[in-house]
């Protein structure tokens, strides 16, 4: 298969911020990805492997 796109530049996998009650921090997560967002990356992983997947509802899934 050839690619027409091929991946390149900056990919972070982010972080998913919480509270200490286990809740997704949206304004810290906004923050984070905006600031990748202004520092050129150009690809943001969410829900990744960084342990978040596991741990979140469908619900926060989707909103993240």
């Amino acid at each position: 298969m050839r690619i027409n796109h091929p991946l390149t530049g900056s990919m972070v996998a982010l972080i998913t911020p919480m509270f200490e009650d286990g809740s997704v921090d949206f304004v810290a997560l906004e923050s984070l990805v905006e600031f990748h967002i202004a520092s050129g990356t150009k690809a943001i992983i969410s829900m990744g492997t960084t342990g978040e997947s596991a741990t979140l509802n469908h619900t926060e899934h989707v909103e993240v």
